[in-house]
């Protein structure tokens, strides 16, 4: 187990080493103060049986010195204390008394005996004197007592030692028995002199009835360790688990982290940096094989930027995360689907017959979206388009391969929805092209390229010119003329959308000024507000200031709104468009019917008109679907009170069939193409006969 703690080399694994480590320090520390606990009370113990044996000795030490004062006791003679037998050669050794009793003699040495006698039957203390030069063979040392003795000899005050016996250990001790005067009486014919050493005092106390009697310290000391340790454990376990846990939550958020740095936070697919680096690593791998050939596919969902508008952010993330799953369900282990943001996911696929393989996998994957997802219990339906590019004949380099793939894809979205597109060279010359007309689009915003054309709406009942829409032209110093279909979609892809739409604007707003000012007869102009302008917070109060500054009146303009904006249905928006209504502003859905809206929305909104888009007046009166869309509309809009346009009408046909169906609000080439500001108000003159 601590093999693969170090193995893992994470912060957890090392806390629980650690931990572990701790464990087994503080338990030895808890084992050695357990031992050092019973070492002191063993020592203790014993200092308690020399103090014993000590308290003893001295003892009868006084009762020597007291008995050799008075030259010896007389005591009745009888069993228990027979006339000494040593003391035969001392004349007074017995005496009769007058009434005939025998008293003998009793010397220290005779009554210590006795006295020791009576400690051992009394106390269990047993004690006995021992001498050098023993008048009694029973006094005579044995082997411990003469190196006790030795020791005295030497200069020791006093000996004690441990020893092991039948009954359990027990303690020896030897306290010295020095010659004084009242011994040379007795001991001077064996050569002593006053102040040798003569003897000692030797006493036995057993250890074991001590140990009983300080047990209970003991347990205690065990108990206040046994506390203490698992005090200690408790702490370090606690402490560790809190530490370790701490730690597997930084390393789950370091892990998150590593994550989120290589994987897209919405889809959790691979990221543009960890794609890229698989790509070279692919690249490098491909080099490397017989046959080392991949297709870089790039899947881009079409009109992403308006559905997620429509949408709304929220759904429109829960999208990506439903088309992310599938793409990656149906890739499988056939490759790698990562996503670069918005609706792009590029896809790695090692190949064996390269272009039909990829060409399989591509229309599999597009085929896959003709199924609706189901987003909030809402069905929506999208489409795909794929560029597919090749290494290594498209390109060595990730980011070589990848712009190729995006070249690719844009050539396939210029043909329309759910196609597929193969990178060849001269798309790099377009996406070039591109670029360049974006930064010139920029310049021209700065500049006097940009120009304002009007569209007349005509009432076919009375002939008469309701509104124009105002339409932005660009005149490029080089190319001339360029139409609104090719840069506004520059303008959206590259955030120009919004500063398009405040010129378109504020340029409506002073040509309407100037027209005043000419003393024409205004009609309102139309403008188109693009969703980020609508989404902008103040709408309302910034198309005040620009009608103030212009010295005009607000119902001289109408502001067109696409259905992205209503599919929002947000406090923001209803507010934002009450406001605009209560100033004067009219407000129309341009290009109805062709976004994602619920047609229930209209009622929320304070809508002046619809306009039908003109993919559905183009192929009228023939197509029957058109013929069933655009009668509904017109119902629609007489049901809820709505003005109608029609806008796109050029043939007779058209016209006749849309004037059949009470639609008779006009705007396309039947009457006039979009003209410049001087020719249009030359047309208006015309028309109103001035």
């Amino acid at each position: 187990m601590m093999a693969r703690w170090f193995a893992r080399g994470d912060d957890t694994g090392l806390l629980r080493i650690g931990a572990l480590l701790l464990v087994l320090v503080w338990t030895a520390l808890a084992v050695a103060g357990l031992f050092w606990n019973q070492r002191k009370e063993e020592r203790e113990t014993v200092e308690l049986a020399r103090v014993q044996a000590r308290t003893l000795a001295e003892k009868m030490i006084v009762y020597r010195h007291w008995n050799a004062r008075h030259g010896g006791v007389y005591v009745e003679a009888d069993e228990t204390t027979p006339p000494n037998p040593y003391l035969s050669n001392l004349p007074e050794r017995d005496v009769v008394t007058p009434s005939g009793r025998v008293l003998t003699m009793v010397n220290p040495a005779y009554m210590l005996r006795e006295v020791f006698q009576l400690e051992t039957s009394l106390l269990g203390l047993s004690g006995r004197i021992t001498s050098l030069q023993p008048i009694n063979p029973a006094n005579a040392p044995d082997a411990w007592e003469r190196t006790a003795l030795a020791r005295l000899a030497a200069g020791e005050k006093e000996v004690a030692a441990v020893m092991d016996g039948d009954a359990g250990d027990f303690l020896r001790y030897l306290l010295p028995l020095k010659t004084e005067a009242e011994c040379l009486k007795c001991h001077a014919h064996q050569g002593y002199e006053l102040g040798n050493l003569r003897g000692g005092l030797s006493v036995s106390v057993a250890i074991a009835p001590l140990r009983e009697v300080r047990r209970p310290r003991l347990w205690l000391a065990y108990a206040g360790t046994g506390f203490f340790w698992l005090l200690g454990l408790g702490i370090i376990l606690g402490g560790g688990w809190r530490l370790d846990s701490q730690a597997r939550r930084r390393s789950r958020a370091e892990c998150r982290v590593r994550f989120l740095d290589h994987h897209d936070q919405l889809t959790l697919l691979p990221n543009k940096a960890a794609f890229l680096a698989e790509l070279a690593r692919e690249i490098d791998r491909s080099r490397h094989r017989d046959n080392g050939a991949f297709a870089l596919l790039l899947i881009d969902i079409d009109g992403f930027k308006k559905i997620n508008q429509a949408l709304g952010h929220g759904r429109g993330d829960s999208l990506l995360c439903q088309v992310g799953k599938q793409l990656q369900r149906l890739v499988g282990e056939r490759g790698l689907v990562g996503h670069l943001g918005a609706g792009a996911f590029p896809v790695i696929f090692p190949l064996g017959e390269a272009i039909i393989d990829a060409g399989h996998l591509a229309r599999e994957l597009i085929s896959s979206f003709a199924s609706p997802f189901i987003i909030d219990g809402q069905e929506i339906f999208i489409s795909c388009g794929c560029g597919i590019t090749f290494f290594p004949d498209d390109g060595d380099e990730p980011a070589v391969l990848l712009q190729n793939a995006a070249g690719a894809l844009q050539a396939a979205k210029a043909r329309g929805r759910g196609q597929i597109g193969y990178y060849a060279p001269e798309m790099n010359d377009r996406a070039l092209a591109q670029m360049r007309l974006e930064n010139e689009l920029r310049r021209a915003l700065d500049g006097d390229e940009l120009l304002l054309y009007y569209q007349p709406q005509v009432d076919a009942d009375s002939g008469q010119v309701i509104a124009a829409e105002a339409l932005v032209r660009w005149r490029h110093p080089r190319l001339g003329l360029i139409a609104p279909d090719r840069f506004v979609p520059v303008a959206e892809e590259s955030g120009l959308s919004l500063a398009l739409g405040d010129w378109v604007t504020a340029t409506a707003c002073r040509q309407l000024r100037e027209w005043q000012r000419q003393g024409r007869a205004l009609v309102p102009v139309a403008i188109n507000l693009s969703v980020s302008q609508f989404q902008r917070p103040g709408l309302d109060d910034y198309m005040q200031r620009r009608v103030e500054e212009a010295g005009i009146a607000p119902a001289d303009l109408i502001l067109e709104v696409t259905e992205g904006v209503l599919m929002h249905h947000t406090h923001q928006v209803r507010s934002t468009m009450a406001n605009l209504k209560k100033l004067g502003f009219r407000i129309a859905i341009d290009d109805f019917g062709t976004g994602y809206s619920s047609l229930s929305y209209l009622k929320h909104f304070p809508i002046d008109a619809l306009k039908i888009d003109q993919s559905f007046i183009r192929d009228l009166p023939e197509d029957a679907d058109s013929r069933g869309i655009v009668a509904a509309i017109i119902a629609l809009g007489a049901n809820l009170g709505l003005k109608v346009v029609a806008e796109g009408v050029e043939t007779r046909e058209q016209f006749d069939y849309l004037l059949s169906r009470r639609c008779i609000n006009i705007q396309g080439y039947y009457y006039s193409p979009p003209l410049a500001a001087e020719e249009f108000a030359q047309w208006l003159d015309a028309r109103m006969g001035r």
